[in-house]
């Protein structure tokens, strides 16, 4: 008699089957030719090393050149924790490859990458919802190019482009701010804080231990949502003119305006030191100038709006606005910079509106109607839906008020 263990391994023998092995292209193997040293994370490429130049070569199951393959290979660059461009969009570049091999391919990168920055290699093919995914794929080495600046988080791809206004290249990556486009005389200083978050400008100071003055250019501010009450790591409340070292988060746009979501911002003082504050350190605000209301195509126009988001702008001998509707629900008034207040203008796109409600500034606006205001300054935020625009000022309290 059979013993029942010896029963089951003749069972067990009897139901061997074989399959093909693996074949055909397994992987791309990507060699950066130039630039001849790809970095580190202490020694970061400069902004000008755009060009690379790489071979592709096709590896089969043994790890060989598979001659036999030819097909055109997508390039995508991975930094910041996404991919651009998105993997069904357009590629950076498109590299036709014969008998398993690509030599000296040239690519260029465009000026919003930035970090640690891998290049993704694929046969995909179509575009949008008629994408396909590739079956061969491959990456390159890490190339390192510096961190972000705020500057670099505001500044659109094109000045004059239809989407100047509501999007940055950089709109849906993890971003991390640690250093000013200053060198050594550059902070990142608090220039506003509110009960959902605060604004952060990149200042160049007097002098490398960032004594003031301090100034700020074009698209050196930016919002941090923090969705409560703005904290260092330790947990200790931010105040306007004080400095950080670092904040980190996801980048979005919120009907135009630029944010900074989900962050974590950090203080150069060890826990339980006093923080750096110095009013003297904030940035002049910029003097509106009625061109603003200008469009796109005119270099004085609108793009000024966008060009100080988030940051204090001034407005001088505006006329308050008969209140309406959007006081009574989002403690919106409004200002008229040409000092007319009309009914055309005050009921027109050439307003801006103002939020002082939450401040030490308490006087009714009710009772400014029809008053010059001699100075008025607040953070700007847009509300920018489709062609429509509205401009909204913070201001900080009775101080940014001038009756």
């Amino acid at each position: 008699m059979i013993k029942s263990s010896a029963l089951a391994a003749l069972l067990l023998a009897g139901c061997v089957s074989k399959t093909d092995g693996v074949s055909g292209t397994q992987s791309l193997r990507v060699e950066i030719v130039t630039p001849a040293t790809i970095g580190d994370v202490n020694n970061r490429l400069p902004d000008t090393q755009r060009n690379l130049t790489v071979n592709l070569t096709a590896l089969d199951a043994e790890n060989e050149v598979d001659t036999g393959f030819s097909d055109s290979i997508r390039v995508y660059a991975q930094f910041l924790g996404t991919l651009t461009p998105a993997i069904e969009q357009m590629p950076l570049v498109t590299i036709p490859m014969a008998n398993g091999v690509a030599m000296n391919q040239t690519i260029t990168l465009p000026a919003s990458v930035l970090g640690p920055t891998t290049l993704w290699f694929d046969n995909g093919v179509g575009l949008g919802t008629d994408y396909t995914h590739g079956a061969v794929a491959g990456t390159s080495d890490t190339l390192w190019y510096r961190d972000p600046f705020i500057s670099d988080l505001q500044t659109p791809r094109v000045e004059t482009a239809v989407d100047a206004l509501s999007i940055t290249p950089l709109t849906d990556k993890q971003i991390s701010v640690s250093q000013s486009r200053y060198g050594a005389r550059g902070r990142l200083v608090v220039t506003s804080v509110f009960s959902q978050g605060y604004t952060v400008a990149d200042v160049d100071c007097a002098n490398a231990a960032g004594a003031p003055p301090c100034t700020a250019g074009p698209y050196d501010h930016v919002m941090v949502f923090t969705f409560s009450a703005a904290r260092d790591q330790y947990g200790t409340l931010l105040e306007v003119g004080r400095l950080i070292s670092k904040f980190n988060g996801g980048l979005s746009e919120f009907n135009g305006l630029t944010e900074v979501g989900f962050p974590r911002t950090y203080a150069p003082e060890m826990e339980g030191a006093a923080p750096d504050i110095n009013l003297a350190r904030l940035p002049a605000p910029a003097l509106f100038d009625i061109t603003w209301f200008n469009p796109l195509s005119d270099p004085q126009g609108v793009i000024n709006f966008e060009r100080n988001e988030a940051g204090p702008i001034e407005i001088r001998n505006a006329k308050v606005c008969p209140t309406d509707d959007e006081y009574d629900t989002y403690k919106q008034w409004k200002i008229d910079p040409t000092g007319v207040a009309s009914p055309a203008i005050c009921n027109g796109k050439n307003v801006i509106s103002v939020i002082t409600s939450g401040t030490d500034f308490t006087t009714d606006p009710k009772t400014l109607v029809g008053r010059v205001l001699p100075r008025i300054v607040g953070i700007v935020r847009p509300v920018n839906i489709g062609s429509f625009n509205v401009w909204i000022i913070y201001p900080r309290g009775t101080s940014d008020v001038t009756l």
